[in-house]
């Protein structure tokens, strides 16, 4: 089969479609024939080193994370499902150096879930890793009905879909984006679009209740002007200060600050895949490509100016 692969770490790494062995699925995997996988920072960023600390499993690893195909064989122990089926879902990249870029993958049942037969694959794959986060920033941002938010980057793949899940909870959105992109997502459902070109941060408005970072660059001095208190800022990639710091800070400050660590939960997929289905929420897919040219779809992904999310299409 075909894998995108590389052998070192660094931000020289050459990555590379090579030819490897099927996998087999260990006790409580399946293995799943991909169709569609999706492109998430996170995927080439390991392979530059970003996150040389936090992975492992050792090389040579193959990059993806989501993906979206058929069940081919189960492995021992799953009763859950059946081949055939139509699945979806991601895979932690920092613990599985086997990901989702190539045309099969074995997956720990806890990461797959079925599709609704409405859902294409490509549109599945697009969903799995964004849809999962956007639905984990609301809830750790406590986002609900009649709450103020904010969602910073709100045209890229995890922020449209935030602007998405808040504004179906009936929240009150307002999304920051280039001018270029202000119909983009107000059509998302978004009240209000601050072009961050220029308006300088400092200027932005204040009194929310949640700040949902998905870029994610608010300097934590602004955060008390911009929140309410007791208001939640929601960051995307948490920094040490997120876990050892913030929990106490918590306690006696007027901002509450999360970081997404993402992880499977039945719930927030349930609740992506009932906004998907009800036709309140659509995952952009800015570009599809073959897994052949995925070498230009993460040069896509590199340019940090994706509208939405960029696709492989693997069978």
């Amino acid at each position: 089969m075909r894998a995108l692969r590389y052998h070192t770490i660094g931000e020289s790494t050459e990555v590379r479609l090579e030819e490897v062995p099927v996998p087999t699925p260990a006790a409580g995997e399946v293995l799943v024939r991909l169709r569609a996988a999706s492109i998430n920072p996170v995927d080439w960023k390991i392979a530059t080193g970003h996150f040389r600390l936090l992975v492992r499993g050792g090389l040579p690893r193959t990059m993806g994370s989501d993906f979206a195909g058929e069940i081919a064989t189960i492995g021992a122990g799953v009763n859950a499902f059946a081949a055939g089926e139509r699945v979806f879902g991601f895979i932690d990249p920092f613990a599985r150096p086997s990901g989702t870029f190539a045309d099969f993958v074995a997956v720990p049942v806890r990461y797959v879930h079925r599709m609704p037969d409405a859902l294409a694959f490509r549109d599945a794959a697009a969903l799995a890793c964004v849809g999962a986060t956007a639905v984990t920033l609301c809830n750790l941002g406590q986002v609900r009905a009649g709450n103020r938010v904010l969602v910073n980057g709100a045209s890229g793949g995890v922020g449209h879909l935030a602007v998405q899940v808040a504004a179906a909870r009936s929240a009150q959105v307002t999304a920051t984006a280039s001018a270029a992109r202000r119909d983009f997502v107000l059509g998302l459902g978004a009240a209000d679009c601050i072009d961050y070109r220029s308006t300088p941060m400092t200027g932005w408005p204040a009194g929310f209740d949640a700040l949902l970072d998905c870029v994610p660059n608010i300097p934590r001095k602004l955060h008390r002007r911009m929140l309410v208190r007791g208001g939640h800022y929601v960051t995307t990639v948490p920094g040490p200060a997120t876990f050892l710091l913030d929990p106490f800070v918590s306690l006696f400050g007027g901002v509450r600050r999360h970081g997404v660590m993402l992880k499977p939960e039945a719930g927030a997929m349930a609740e992506l895949l009932q906004y998907a289905t009800q036709g309140r929420l659509r995952c952009f897919i800015e570009k599809e490509y073959p897994l052949a040219d995925a070498l230009a779809a993460i040069e896509r992904s590199q340019s940090g100016r994706v509208l939405g999310k960029v696709v492989l299409k693997v069978a």
